[in-house]
């Protein structure tokens, strides 16, 4: 009976003294407050942070309850400084797998729309295109997860490129990248078409050498869009530009020319002007088109900030530490992720079939003209030649159309098709 009296006395005590310690365990007690701006006060203990949102485990009537709070609804946050460490939910892969990062920090890849080795940078609908990014969306996944922590850095170099992809690019950077992760563009040079694309995303940082704008329409061999097409170019670009949170006025003088101008109040909103005189800074004089550097750019708030390397970059956007997915490889200053790899790949060899193209317009033309300069009866060697060509060409349009409405200076599938047809009528007429 004594051994059973000292053993219910050490079981006290040991309960005791567990109680004690966590009662004086550094997290037993604590609690957070997020203040909202309506002045709502909430307490209880944070769980996770993403981004500005805010996960709180609070208790209503015993029972516990997780709260999800947005940036745009927080108005101040008070720690319990004896609180334990914030937790994060794991990475989930495309497959469902946690996705491990060695350093704990959100994964980031970067993926270049363009690039310099074609000296002016790539063209928008021919090497960057609406089918190119939607492939690479399940490559991003797998390396980056599915739960939205995800970073997709779109470092951009191009020079222009076809209207009709604009709308195609925007609406899968909108509907599909925006849902899935957070989506940055990092200008080096987005010119015309290029610009039409970038201004869809609400996170825009330059390089030093970063330039955006000069987004004149212009259609068949060069001539300026006006009267409905150029109406309709407007009114897409008003869209956009409410996608990515940016008042029309900019891009409208990107587009034609009108003058610009804008005030920075006390509390740091910029308020535009379609006028040269009425804001205090001259962003664009009367007949020309606005074109932004980095430091113009970045005095009126149009980027949030200038980074020539992903260290500087990562700092501009918050982070202490990212977690950059991908390999180095020569030639690059950031890792080379599998999605990266692919859009690489994919861009050398549209590439290549743009130069077989030019070769085969060019042998057609040749073998039409050597058709042209025979007697009836001799031409239908070279008029077989030049046919060839022209279905080398019909092959290498039908995987890529863009293609063929770059290289004839034409604006629609339809038109290419007519194209073709008005070809294949000269080469019968030869034949009369």
């Amino acid at each position: 009976m004594k051994h059973l009296v000292r053993s219910l006395h050490a079981s006290l005590a040991w309960l005791l003294v567990a109680f004690a310690a966590i009662l004086c365990s550094p997290g037993a007690l604590a609690v957070d407050k997020i203040v909202l701006k309506d002045g709502t006060t909430v307490e209880g203990t944070i769980v996770r942070e993403v981004d500005g949102f805010i996960w709180i485990k609070t208790q209503v009537a015993g029972v516990d309850q997780e709260k999800m709070f947005t940036p745009q609804e927080v108005g101040s946050i008070v720690r319990d400084a004896a609180a334990a460490p914030v937790s994060s939910d794991p990475v989930l892969r495309a497959d469902g797998r946690p996705v491990i990062s060695l350093s704990g920090a959100p994964k980031a890849a970067i993926i270049t729309l363009g690039s310099r080795e074609r000296g002016h940078g790539d063209t928008i609908g021919i090497e960057i295109q609406a089918f190119e990014l939607k492939e690479m969306i399940p490559l991003l996944e797998d390396e980056l997860g599915t739960d939205g922590k995800g970073i997709v850095v779109f470092r951009i170099t191009s020079g222009g490129g076809l209207l009709l992809e604009i709308q195609r690019l925007s609406d899968v950077i909108q509907n599909e990248y925006k849902k899935r992760f957070r989506t940055v563009a990092w200008i080096d040079s987005a010119i015309s078409a290029a610009a039409m694309t970038s201004h869809a995303i609400e996170e825009i940082y330059f390089t030093p050498q970063g330039n955006y704008g000069a987004c004149t329409g212009y259609s068949g061999a060069l001539v300026a869009m006006k009267g409905r097409g150029l109406e309709g170019v407007l009114y897409m670009m008003e869209k956009i530009s409410a996608r990515g949170g940016y008042n029309p006025m900019i891009m409208r003088s990107m587009q034609i020319d009108v003058p610009l101008s804008c005030t920075i109040d006390p509390n740091g909103e910029v308020h535009w002007y379609q006028d040269a005189t009425s804001g205090e800074i001259l962003v664009n004089r009367e007949k020309e088109i606005l074109t932004f550097n980095a430091e113009t750019a970045r005095r009126v708030k149009f980027s949030r900030g200038t980074a020539n390397t992903i260290d500087e970059l990562k700092t501009l956007m918050g982070y202490k530490e990212l977690d950059w997915v991908g390999k180095k490889e020569k030639g690059y200053t950031w890792p080379i992720s599998k999605a990266e790899k692919w859009n690489i790949a994919w861009r050398l060899k549209v590439s290549e079939d743009q130069d077989r193209l030019n070769l085969y317009w060019a042998a057609f033309q040749r073998e039409y003209a050597a058709a042209a300069s025979e007697p009836r009866e001799t031409r239908g060697r070279f008029i077989n030649k030049a046919r060839a060509s022209l279905n080398k060409m019909r092959e290498a349009t039908k995987r890529n159309p863009n293609l063929g409405l770059l290289e004839f200076n034409l604006l629609t599938e339809e038109e290419l098709q007519e194209w073709f047809e008005a070809r294949e009528k000269e080469l019968r007429d030869l034949m009369k």
